[in-house]
């Protein structure tokens, strides 16, 4: 039986917003995604906006450029319904080991695990104030402040643009993964900051929740837009005339997975020092409640 154009039609457009939705999350553009996955610029943008029908074997491509499976570009993850579709895809984002205990983790206090010991990440995307915040708050708690980016870079021994040119996402998630481990190894008491696309190498992200008291900052699209300017970096949005909705839609794509974090603090309501106020009492309610 022949599918009826308006379906097809439907399925091409949500097809197209989860392609949008996982590239933003990664943080790669539509050119990069192109060379990654042999496909060309023109039909990638036509998927992207509903007016291609791409077959499996595109898919399969695109899906390994991006590293996610290939479920998380069909709609609805190729389930049924809303529900078991989020159900899904929660499961998928888990690592081997967490998925074999996912009811147990899922419900399990965060505060309950000793393994996070004193440690604080802060995440959240580009120009929440993980930088700033996160060394403020370091010198409160009489700890240590990490970024995870510049450990990346030390261990390389260039930034992390070069890493990507040379080696691409998968290079740069290693070494992420890599850095993480050397910080918890050496710190049992630490405030580290991490790259906004951490969320997209799952396994490691788990581990990162499961080993420090996370917190998401927050902030508005224009804050995040005005601070990063103001840094100078405009990276994954530069020569790009559509950034405020770039900016937006890696917003989207990732905030069910910053929500996974202990706590959150939206960094746009106050000024910098009431933010660190406010974020020193949640970092010590969430260490003194695992003590």
């Amino acid at each position: 039986m022949k599918e009826p154009r308006g379906i097809a039609h439907i399925s091409s457009l949500e097809v197209g917003r989860r392609l949008r939705a996982a590239r933003a999350r990664v943080g790669v553009t539509r050119r990069q995604l192109a060379q990654a996955s042999t496909t060309s610029e023109r039909y990638l943008a036509n998927l992207e906006t509903g007016q291609g029908n791409p077959s499996i074997g595109v898919l399969a491509s695109l899906a390994d450029a991006l590293q996610v499976p290939m479920a998380e570009l069909l709609p609805l993850g190729g389930e049924r319904d809303e529900e078991h579709a989020a159900l899904a895809e929660m499961v998928r984002r888990l690592s081997p080991a967490r998925a074999a205990a996912a009811m147990e983790w899922l419900r399990r206090p965060a505060s309950a695990d000793r393994s996070k010991a004193d440690r604080v990440v802060l995440i959240g995307l580009r120009g929440a104030g993980k930088s700033s915040l996160g060394a403020a708050l370091a010198q409160r708690l009489k700890s240590h402040f990490v970024e995870i980016s510049k450990e990346v870079e030390s261990a390389y021994g260039a930034q992390i643009g070069l890493l990507i040119e040379l080696g691409g996402q998968g290079a740069l998630r290693r070494y992420e993964a890599q850095a993480w481990e050397s910080v918890i190894e050496r710190n049992e008491s630490v405030v580290i900051a991490t790259p906004g696309g951490i969320v997209a190498d799952h396994s490691l992200f788990d581990r990162v929740l499961a080993t420090a008291h996370s917190i998401w900052l927050q902030a508005s699209p224009e804050d995040h837009m005005a601070r990063v300017l103001a840094q100078g970096d405009f990276r994954p949005m530069e020569q790009n005339r559509e950034a405020m909705a770039d900016l937006q839609a890696i917003l989207d794509a990732r905030s069910s997975d910053y929500a996974r974090a202990d706590a959150m603090l939206n960094t746009s309501e106050q000024d910098f020092e009431t933010t660190l106020s406010k974020l020193e009492a949640i970092a010590l309610h969430l260490i003194g409640h695992a003590m």
